[in-house]
C-alpha cells in the first residue's frame, strides 16, 4: 500500500494506490479508518506492493474559521425557528455520549427514516472519532457545539473563538469533511456581542435551541419531557434533544416521533430548512 499525504492552505489530501480489492481508489484516512483498512486488506502471496499512485489527490474542504478580533461590524444570522407555514420541523441533538447511547438514538431515527442535525462537542469527538463518523454515515448532518461546552457569554474573545475553531477542526478530522458551518451555543446562552464574535470567526449561522425538550433534566418525568415538545412545537420549529447517557432521550424519543408524525409534521435537517426557507 502506498500513501501520499499532503497538507496545504487549509486542505488535506490523501492518495492511495489500491484498495483491498486491487482497484485504484482515493480514500480519506483517519487513525480509525487506517486501522480498519489495515485489518481488512489481504495481499496475495507473490502479489507484492502496488506501484501506481493516483495523480490527483482529493482535498477535504475546511470551513476556514480563524481568529478575528474585529467583530464589531459582524452581522450574525441567528435562527431559533424557520419562517414557514408548512408543517416542516428540524429535530436536533446536542452534546456527546457513549457508543451505546448514540447507537440507540441512531437506531430509532433509522427506524423512522428521519435525518437530524447533531451538534457535537469537540472533545467528545476527539476521544471517539469513529462515533462521529457513524452519525454522518447514517445520513445525519453534523455541526459545532463548541470544544468543551462552556457558556460563551463572558469568555474572552479569543478563548471563545478557540472553542469554535478547535471543535470545527476536530470534527473535520474525524469525519473527513467540514461539518455544517453553524454553531449552537451551549445551553442556548447568547447575547448580541457573543453572536458577533462567533460570526467574526467565519461561522455562517448560529442555531438556537428553539423548542427545548429538557430531556437531559433528571428532575423531570418522561411525561413532562413529552409535554414540553408537544406544547412548544409549531411549523418551522427547531426541536432540541440530547445524546447524553442517563437522559430521558431514548425512552421518550419514539413516543415524541409517533405524536409528531400523527400530527402531520415532516422532518428536515437544519441545512435543508435553511435552503428551503431561503435564509
Amino acid at each position: 500500500m502506498v500513501l501520499n499525504i499532503n497538507r496545504d492552505s487549509g486542505a488535506s489530501a490523501i492518495q492511495i494506490a489500491k484498495g483491498c480489492d486491487g482497484i485504484r481508489k482515493p480514500i480519506w484516512i483517519t487513525a480509525v479508518s487506517l486501522a480498519l483498512l489495515a485489518a481488512g486488506c489481504h495481499v496475495s502471496p507473490g502479489r507484492g506492493e502496488p506501484e501506481d499512485v493516483l495523480d490527483e489527490p482529493i482535498a477535504v474542504e475546511f470551513n476556514q474559521l480563524s481568529f478575528n478580533e474585529d467583530y464589531q461590524e459582524a452581522k450574525p444570522k441567528v435562527i431559533d425557528r424557520f419562517p414557514t407555514e408548512g408543517k416542516k420541523i428540524a429535530l436536533t441533538f446536542d452534546d456527546w455520549a457513549s457508543d451505546q447511547t448514540v447507537n440507540e438514538v441512531l437506531s430509532i431515527l433509522r427506524e423512522y427514516g428521519i435525518h437530524s442535525t447533531f451538534f457535537l462537542i469537540g472533545e467528545g469527538v476527539e476521544r471517539n472519532p469513529q462515533l462521529a463518523l457513524a452519525i454522518l454515515e447514517d445520513g445525519h448532518e453534523i455541526a459545532n457545539h463548541t470544544y468543551s461546552h462552556p457558556e460563551l457569554p463572558g469568555l474572552p474573545l479569543l478563548e471563545m473563538q478557540e472553542q469554535i475553531i478547535k471543535s470545527d477542526g476536530v470534527i473535520t478530522d474525524a469525519i473527513g469533511q467540514a461539518p455544517a458551518n453553524y454553531v449552537r451555543p451551549p445551553r442556548g446562552r447568547l447575547d448580541h456581542e457573543t453572536a458577533q464574535k462567533i460570526t467574526a470567526a467565519g461561522v455562517d449561522y448560529i442555531i438556537q435551541v428553539g423548542v427545548s425538550s429538557d430531556d437531559w433534566n433528571p428532575a423531570l418525568t418522561d411525561q413532562e419531557v413529552y409535554r414540553r415538545v408537544m406544547d412548544g412545537v409549531q411549523p418551522g420549529s427547531i426541536i432540541t434533544m440530547h445524546i447524553l447517557d442517563n437522559a430521558h432521550t431514548i425512552r421518550v424519543l419514539p413516543g415524541i416521533l409517533d405524536w409528531l408524525i400523527a400530527e402531520g409534521y415532516e422532518f428536515g435537517t437544519v441545512g435543508e430548512l435553511i435552503s428551503e426557507t431561503g435564509l
